[in-house]
């Protein structure tokens, strides 16, 4: 068996069409009247290991990489010899380094038959969120359509309406990285059909009053616009900002209502996230160098039960609220050093790139470079008010999992 065998027009046709079923099929999680669609998930999963392990021209440089990104799932089957809960852990565990093997396996035969895609193949699922959730909008159906955030955030058909926006946020930079690909289209109606696209994401993401997401999103456009060194657009961005501020100052009525969205009608801004984050913090101290087990919660420390914390068949299962603290908490510090070292190495890669070419060879050459490397600033921006890092049947996870593999194997 050698490389060769990527030439194989019906592997072709199979990674070209299965990439956008496979993303699809995560997404589907979002909406509970869809998500028996995730069985498709674990099935694919092993197709793309079987076929990496079949295909892919393995070599000392490529498996020593390995080490690099699979150093973490190994370590934390190996919480299970100490966990509070074993058959918890191994079960999570094992899913979890499927989950890493097959995202990376299907990433890689994508680039390297699709170079020029990228993440692409994120956009099918990208615009069923956007349709589900319009038809919502329009309708106004179902009844709880509205019930998130205080009565005040929308969430349609998803399950929650931070669940919602980050389905949206993290499949988002498929769109933009298709609209770089294809810029020079004259089709008035792809055009068209993007533009409206593209201001339906950003309105629902508005809509939904996921504040971690609408903040992540913020902070990934303006490193973007430095990063391409977009002078003009930063500066009318600015004086919005600043012209907003000022307004605020000497506009009571404008400043409250910038309080009322900052705080969804209640408390201080941080204080839900105080409720989930100082449970977690003394959940962490107990996790300590090794941690409690992948998968566990520290059974002793509770949080209110209208944050989603529960037990389930004995289980005390609690809502963590931020990545960072769940990681130490469940594997430790020697988990939380493991899971961020693929990110060191993409930060490498980055200040690499950044060195070798001049900022006009690089935007000659690939925009789509800086959205993928924004959108991993992105997700792990709303990673630290959203324990998704150690949740492997999460949507965000996966699609985290996608872009970090891409920004790693692409150099297209």
């Amino acid at each position: 068996m050698n490389g060769l065998q990527l030439e194989n027009p019906y592997l072709r046709l199979f990674i070209k069409y299965s990439l956008p079923v496979f993303a699809i099929s995560i997404i589907s999680r979002t909406f509970p009247i869809i998500s028996f669609i995730y069985f498709i998930v674990p099935i694919l999963l092993i197709t793309y290991i079987l076929l990496a392990i079949l295909i892919v021209p393995w070599n000392g440089k490529r498996l020593s990489s390995l080490v690099i990104l699979f150093t973490y799932p190994l370590y934390c089957i190996l919480t299970s010899l100490w966990s509070l809960q074993p058959v918890i852990s191994i079960q999570r565990s094992l899913y979890q380094l499927v989950l890493y093997a097959g995202i990376l396996s299907a990433v890689y035969l994508y680039n390297k038959i699709f170079p020029e895609k990228a993440i692409s193949f994120l956009v099918p699922a990208n615009v069923i969120i956007v349709l589900i959730s319009f038809l919502s909008l329009i309708f106004n159906f179902p009844e709880d359509a509205w019930s998130g955030g205080n009565g005040l955030g929308f969430m349609g058909f998803a399950g929650h309406q931070n669940t919602l926006a980050a389905g949206i946020l993290f499949t988002l930079p498929g769109l933009l990285v298709y609209k770089i690909k294809n810029k020079g289209t004259k089709i008035i109606v792809i055009r068209i059909f993007y533009f409206l696209l593209l201001t339906f994401n950003l309105l629902l993401i508005l809509l939904t009053y996921s504040r971690a997401s609408i903040l992540a999103l913020a902070i990934g456009i303006i490193t973007y616009l430095l990063l391409t060194k977009s002078k003009k657009i930063l500066a009318i961005l600015f004086s919005l900002i600043a012209i907003l501020i000022v307004l605020s100052l000497f506009a009571p009525p404008l400043k409250n209502s910038i309080d009322s969205v900052l705080n969804k009608d209640g408390g201080n801004l941080l204080d839900r996230r105080k409720v989930l984050w100082e449970p977690s913090l003394q959940a962490a101290k107990l996790g300590g160098l090794i941690g409690l087990g992948y998968g566990v919660s520290a059974p002793n420390i509770k949080s209110p039960i209208l944050t989603g914390s529960h037990f389930e068949d004995g289980r005390y299962i609690r809502e963590k609220g931020n990545s960072t603290l769940a990681v130490i908490e469940e594997t430790g510090w020697i988990g939380l050093f493991l899971f961020l070292l693929p990110v060191f190495w993409v930060i490498r890669k980055f200040i690499i790139y950044n060195t070798q070419f001049t900022i006009k060879e690089k935007l000659k050459n690939n925009y789509a470079f800086y959205i993928i490397y924004c959108a991993l600033l992105v997700m792990l921006i709303h990673s630290q008010f959203e324990a998704w890092w150690v949740g492997p049947g999460s949507v965000q996870l996966p699609l985290y999992l996608i872009v970090l593999f891409t920004s790693i194997l692409n150099d297209n």
